[in-house]
């Protein structure tokens, strides 16, 4: 999860290759009457990246940022009929952004982290947690997590130390999943309901990476 932030060049490029795969699918034809296609978009290792500059370099760069990612979230939700957004972690550390927040101007309770404000802002749906959530400590974290209008997932992180006999009583940092009540709309545009399952894991070197 510490690879670097694919650009939006390379983005494209993927999208382009497996869009002509999914020409090819029998699903990527219209939704029969009694069928219902789910568009999934995820994101991942947004590291801080919210708006198309380079803080390393000091100018800006339109290859990078959420706010870029954005104007292609908002054009799948044009194009399919049911979509949902989900991201996979590693969101709060990779720039200077993201030390500047944390170590000088800092989150007191009820302030919205600029990352938490642009995913509330695209409607994220549910989130899991990455090794680089970790690395400013978990009073920052919770500050953090407590400003998304979305779930956050991990179903392999305990407060505490010691593990119950029962992994039933394990107190968990977070909830290990959730099951979403959604309704889309089938090929002959009636509703439907659907409930779908969201899980997430962090590698568990994270207790040597960030001991603390």
């Amino acid at each position: 999860m510490s690879r670097l932030p694919v650009s939006r060049r390379e983005f494209l490029a993927g999208a382009a290759a497996t869009g002509a795969l999914i020409m090819l699918h029998p699903f990527s034809a219209r939704a029969a009457a009694n069928q219902a296609h789910l568009r999934i978009m995820e994101t991942t290792d947004i590291r801080v990246n919210v708006l198309p500059y380079d803080y390393y370099a000091d100018k800006a760069n339109d290859t990078m940022g959420l706010s870029r990612t954005a104007s292609l979230i908002d054009a799948v939700r044009k194009e399919a009929t049911n979509a949902m957004l989900i991201d996979n972690g590693d969101l709060l550390q990779g720039n200077p952004m993201g030390d500047y927040v944390a170590y000088e101007k800092g989150l007191k309770d009820g302030d919205l982290h600029p990352i938490m404000k642009g995913m509330n802002l695209l409607g994220y749906e549910c989130s899991t947690l990455g090794n680089h959530e970790f690395n400013y400590g978990l009073s920052f974290l919770d500050k953090v997590l407590a400003g998304g209008n979305f779930p956050f997932v991990c179903a392999n992180l305990i407060r505490g130390t010691t593990l119950a006999a029962n992994p039933r009583d394990d107190k968990l940092y977070l909830k290990p999943y959730v099951i979403l009540d959604r309704k889309i709309k089938d090929g002959s545009g009636a509703e439907q309901p659907i409930r779908i399952g969201i899980i997430g894991f962090v590698p568990p070197q994270i207790m040597v990476w960030d001991l603390k």
